[in-house]
């Protein structure tokens, strides 16, 4: 009999031992869990210390966001990997800050300040529904500039390079200057959209008026008039801010026509320039 108590004491014991690692284990991924986030707290003002009731506070690149309280202050539990948080207020700009982990964040936010940018665009224009043997691509230099705050205006123009674009039978065609005005729009502090309106000019743009002559060998040849004319233009694309000092500009440019074996130019176009 004092064997059997003595082996279901050994029984019990292994038992208990068992589930005494297994509670310390789950003790552990509790904890470890619990350390997966951390709460950080701070306030958001403005250029004159006023609190900005309503602001928004959010983690950069995260799903966490929260709202400032009255009197400007914010608590937001984010992961512990978490490097940034960004804020933002109605009229003013936003602002990114590193994580601080022993003392509050404060965000001041300020007005958008203008911004100035220049730079130079390389274009291409393509003849939309041109049969084959159509028009060359034209390629194209040329500057694009503007100044902004929240929402601003830009100018472009681009002239066609030298010896680029060729009609249906190999006769280089001419080049005049396109010009686009439009507006630019801040998304965020490094995105800007812009859109505009121009005349642009139209490259091998096929008329309805045809030509016909004698030819030694066909006996007779029919050539088509090709109208070279400014029509109307649309644009659109997005201007990239790099760095304080640097940005990119991708865009295109659509002009529309109305003329035989044409549909338009479409002229995507590329820029790389400096913020002023």
């Amino acid at each position: 009999m004092r064997r059997i108590n003595a082996a279901v004491v050994i029984a019990l014991g292994i038992s208990m031992a068992a589930s005494a690692q297994q509670i310390e284990q789950q003790t552990s991924a509790q904890q470890v869990e619990l350390t997966t986030t951390r709460v950080i707290t701070g306030a958001v003002i403005d250029k004159n210390g006023n609190p900005l009731p309503g602001a928004i506070v959010s983690a950069t690149g995260g799903a966490e966001t929260v709202t400032a309280d009255a009197d400007g202050s914010f608590t937001i539990e984010v992961p512990l990997w978490l490097k940034s948080l960004t804020a933002s207020y109605p009229g003013l700009g936003e602002k990114k800050m590193k994580t601080k982990v022993s003392q509050p964040m404060v965000f001041t936010l300020q007005k958008n300040r203008t911004q100035g940018f220049v730079n130079l665009i390389g274009a291409c224009a393509f003849q939309l529904g041109a049969p084959d043997g159509g028009p060359s691509p034209v390629g194209q230099l040329g500057i694009m500039a503007g100044v902004y705050r929240s929402w601003g205006a830009y100018a472009k123009i681009t002239f066609g390079i030298a010896g680029g674009g060729r009609d249906y039978y190999g006769e280089k065609l001419d080049h005049s200057p396109s010009v686009t005005v439009g507006v630019i729009k801040r998304i965020s502090p490094t995105v800007n959209l812009f859109l505009g309106l121009g005349a642009c000019y139209n490259y091998g743009v096929e008329d309805d008026y045809w030509e016909f002559g004698w030819d030694p060998e066909d006996d007779v040849y029919i050539k088509g008039h090709y109208l070279m004319e400014y029509n109307f233009a649309l644009e659109t694309g997005v201007m990239v801010k790099f760095s304080n000092k640097l940005n990119g500009i991708f865009g295109m440019n659509y002009v529309g026509v109305d003329c035989a074996n044409n549909e338009g130019n479409l002229v995507p176009f590329l820029g790389i320039g400096i913020n002023l």
